[in-house]
């Protein structure tokens, strides 16, 4: 209702929007993820410089609003432009873009633009470490990655996404000491993640014991509740090979929990 009558007064000309006015349209379009309005505002908001309103059009604000905006509507390209335009650049416009980036597949842009952040905010914060480290991943460039690791050791452990990604990135890389050292570092800040990425990595390495040894030192955690991923990544290394008495006694534990159609999928696969 109210982008309505914000259209309605541009269209009749009763009313001149302000700096106010339109972070709360810009608002509106994030939830809305119209292109095309966000096209108009973005059109209004250039032309008023026409009207003596430059701090509307440079206003930093506005323009991080925009860019996010845009990024909601999958329109990486005109956010980037957003960015360029922008004569300050915090710490949440570097992670907003790189984020679109990031979900567009575009590592390379975001690996570029890392180098272009000053150290001063490019490792202050574990989000924006961990986006950099997602693009090294893909990239391949463990160097670099390793370095976001040694920058990024301040947020470990209570940042359990930069932590996710840590191990992601070394199991990539092969390198499963480095993922250990930190999986076993903080044992008490594991989570149900940490046990599917090193479950996923031994049975690409067809190594399905230590799948099984780690689902037995997952049942001793009270505090971590086992889930369906969990139980496909155990019945996948019993198919690979485990003993039948370890696979009669975990699916004696699986049919007491709740089904799920993965669940019976790698059942059948099993046998």
């Amino acid at each position: 209702q109210a982008l309505k009558l914000f259209q309605l007064g541009i269209e009749k000309n009763t009313f001149q929007p302000n700096s106010v006015t339109y972070l709360t349209i810009l608002d509106i379009c994030k939830e809305l993820k119209s292109l095309p309005t966000v096209r108009k505002i973005h059109h209004l908001i250039d032309e008023s410089k026409n009207l003596n309103n430059d701090d509307i059009q440079n206003n930093p604000r506005i323009r991080s609003l925009l860019m996010d905006v845009y990024i909601k509507c999958q329109d990486i390209d005109s956010a980037y432009k957003i960015f360029q335009s922008m004569n300050e650049r915090n710490l949440i416009d570097y992670c907003a873009i790189m984020t679109g980036f990031n979900h567009q597949k575009q590592y390379e842009k975001t690996f570029e633009l890392s180098k272009q952040i000053p150290p001063s905010i490019k490792y202050s914060s574990p989000v924006l470490c961990t986006l950099i480290l997602q693009a090294c991943i893909e990239l391949n460039k463990y160097n670099d990655g390793y370095k976001i690791h040694q920058y990024g050791k301040k947020f470990l452990p209570n940042n359990k996404i930069f932590m996710n990604e840590l191990l992601n990135f070394y199991l990539k890389f092969h390198q499963e000491k480095q993922a250990l050292d930190i999986f076993d570092k903080y044992q008490n800040q594991q989570t149900i993640i940490d046990y599917s990425l090193l479950m996923k990595y031994y049975n690409r390495q067809y190594q399905p014991d230590k799948t099984i040894e780690l689902y037995h030192r997952l049942k001793n955690h009270s505090h971590i509740q086992i889930d369906h991923i969990i139980y496909v990544l155990v019945l996948q290394a019993i198919a690979n090979g485990c003993c039948l008495h370890t696979s009669e006694q975990i699916y004696d534990q699986i049919k007491k929990s709740q089904t799920h159609m993965d669940i019976n999928n790698a059942l059948i696969n099993m046998y």
